[in-house]
């Protein structure tokens, strides 16, 4: 056992050199401004393997994973853990080593094993150590993004018709969701293009202030648009307010 121990932690050294120990401040205002921070509160873990690994790209599956800091001991297969940060969604992040550590027994859960990643941003202004879970591999793209709606492409039609209306309430019917469009209108032809931008939720009165028909496979379609959030096919909404007995 003492063997595996020796080994893993010479593992550690030779793979995972980040075990920094504490500098001692040289002058009383470096020792005043450390007095002034507060300690990122530490956990230490057992390191059961350490490696490295082949460079990979990774991406934040969702949320702000935890990053940490990693201090590994010389003499015993041991990791001191410190949170330093989180990770942000809508990058690209690589991994290039790896290690496998044992939680300790709780009263209300029991040992397991965690593997956590080496990552760093492309220019290296990011860098820590995240639980491999909270990550999906591949570099990060549009679609896997919570802006990926944002990005969705907008349709062209022909416009037939343009007017204003006198501000009308309507609301709508079912459990279904109605969408709601933005509208770029091209300044030297008739063409609009129409861009999901969301949609309503039911339940509510909104007013209309304009109208315009487009042609849509060679129908005409008529939109409203609504209380500033945008544009509505008309045909999915019912005029007068929302009562409730709707």
């Amino acid at each position: 056992m003492m063997k595996k121990v020796a080994m893993i932690a010479a593992a550690a050294a030779m793979v995972l050199p980040l075990g920094v120990g504490a500098i001692a401040p040289t002058n009383g205002s470096a020792t005043a401004l450390a007095a002034t921070k507060t300690a990122a509160k530490k956990t230490t873990l057992t390191l059961v393997s350490s490696k490295s690994m082949k460079k990979a790209a990774f991406h934040v599956k969702s949320g702000s994973p935890v990053l940490y800091s990693a201090a590994f001991a010389a003499d015993k297969a041991k990791v001191t853990m410190a949170k330093k940060g989180s990770l942000t969604g809508q990058k690209t992040y690589y991994a290039t080593k790896k290690i496998v550590v044992k939680t300790k027994a709780t009263k209300t859960a029991k040992a397991k094993s965690v593997t956590y990643v080496c990552v760093k941003t492309s220019n290296g202004k990011t860098k820590g150590w995240v639980a491999l879970s909270k990550l999906t591999k591949g570099i990060f793209k549009a679609a896997d993004g919570k802006k990926a709606a944002d990005k969705v492409a907008g349709k062209t039609y022909t416009l037939v018709s343009a007017t204003s209306l006198k501000k009308t309430a309507f609301h709508y019917k079912g459990n279904g969701s109605v969408a709601f469009f933005t509208g770029k209108f091209a300044a030297d032809k008739a063409k609009v293009t129409l861009t999901k931008k969301g949609t309503l939720a039911g339940g509510k009165t909104y007013y209309a202030t304009k109208k315009i028909t487009v042609k849509e496979n060679k129908k005409n379609v008529n939109y409203l648009y609504v209380s500033s959030k945008g544009w509505v096919v008309a045909s999915q909404l019912t005029a007068g307010k929302f009562m409730p007995a709707d």
